[in-house]
């Protein structure tokens, strides 16, 4: 697999995940995973050249609308904190303190076993 996508490679695997297949082959599902990654990866940096040009503008009204969305950022992860512990039935401003945690409900795992 090459470290760089073809158009023809992404046309195939967008045409594979509308076609009526269920299964995929281990290679199919590698380089999903890897378009996937690839995709995140550029537009993450994308996102922090943005930032880098919004933070170096000495235009004060700028990098007030970058401070805003950074705060609105932090304030949303915040509520969403704090929706789930809610629903959880955890007390407001409940701050977890680490250890494993269960990847599908989120819920921290009370008893580790050896895994055959």
């Amino acid at each position: 697999m090459s470290t760089t996508p073809s158009a023809g490679g992404i046309l195939a695997a967008a045409d594979a995940l509308h076609s009526p297949q269920q299964t995929f082959t281990r290679d199919q599902v590698a380089y999903l995973m890897h378009l996937a990654y690839d995709s995140g990866r550029t537009a993450h940096h994308l996102e922090d050249v943005a930032r880098l040009h919004c933070t170096g503008i000495d235009n004060a009204f700028l990098r007030r609308t970058h401070e805003q969305r950074v705060a609105d950022e932090i304030a949303d992860m915040t509520a969403r904190a704090e929706r789930l512990h809610a629903d959880m039935g955890r007390p407001p401003g409940y701050e977890y303190r680490g250890g494993p945690v269960d990847w599908d409900t989120g819920r921290p795992v009370r008893h580790l076993g050896a895994v055959a």
